[in-house]
């Protein structure tokens, strides 16, 4: 999956807002901030955070939806809700998680959403806060996205039902901060078991280190 290119393009985008002077909560709504945003050929999503619902789109995303307008209000968001497939729902609460959290510096997901023809298609996109409210909390994020050709991964979802039961335990003491020598001694098992185990977890979860482990067991409650 090429989300580190996506990555790429939401801080070039954040930046071009930023120069222009525009990145601000007052100007989010305004003509000037959309120009910047179709500017771009991706397909982009402004979301207020605060209320959790998408307020304005590019002209490369409403074409892709069928819409007739940049910016969404009233019966817009239950249309909004329908382009998203069922299968990719947990992307909704992903969001939240994403926000709440605060953590992360981007979050990266796979959608099937409703193409204008009526076609589901499958898109990967990248989200990122842009703006905070006084507290420091996320107010305004940006998504940018692409149609996926290829075919798409499993969702972390499924990839969590992989797990096996000893596998859970050795991430919630992972996770938890024991080591592997003393979560060996705490299981009855093996320090090489628990490495065998440790490796295992990160390739069903595509990871590399303890602390995306941690992110997605705080965030998906394993």
């Amino acid at each position: 999956m090429p989300y580190h290119i996506l990555e790429t393009e939401l801080d070039k985008l954040e930046e071009s807002l930023s120069q222009n002077g525009i990145l601000t909560p007052s100007c989010v709504k305004k003509d000037i901030f959309l120009e910047i945003i179709n500017s771009s050929e991706y397909l982009i999503t402004i979301h207020d955070v605060e209320f959790y619902r998408p307020i304005c789109i590019n002209n490369a995303m409403a074409e892709f939806y069928g819409f007739k307008s940049n910016r969404l209000s009233g019966m817009d968001y239950v249309y909004y809700l329908k382009t998203i497939h069922t299968s990719t729902y947990h992307t909704l609460i992903d969001s939240i998680a994403f926000f709440k959290l605060d953590k992360q510096r981007y979050l990266n997901l796979e959608y099937k959403l409703l193409h204008r023809d009526n076609e589901w298609k499958n898109v990967i996109g990248s989200t990122k806060t842009i703006l905070r409210n006084a507290k420091g909390k996320p107010c305004y994020a940006l998504t940018l996205a692409k149609i996926f050709e290829g075919e798409t991964k499993s969702s972390l979802l499924e990839k969590i039902k992989t797990l096996t039961k000893r596998e859970k335990e050795i991430i919630a003491l992972l996770t938890t901060g024991y080591s592997k020598k003393e979560i060996a001694s705490k299981l009855f098992i093996a320090t090489y078991t628990v490495e065998t185990h440790t490796r295992t977890i990160y390739k069903k979860l595509e990871i590399n280190k303890v602390s995306e482990l941690v992110s997605i067991a705080e965030t998906y409650n394993i």
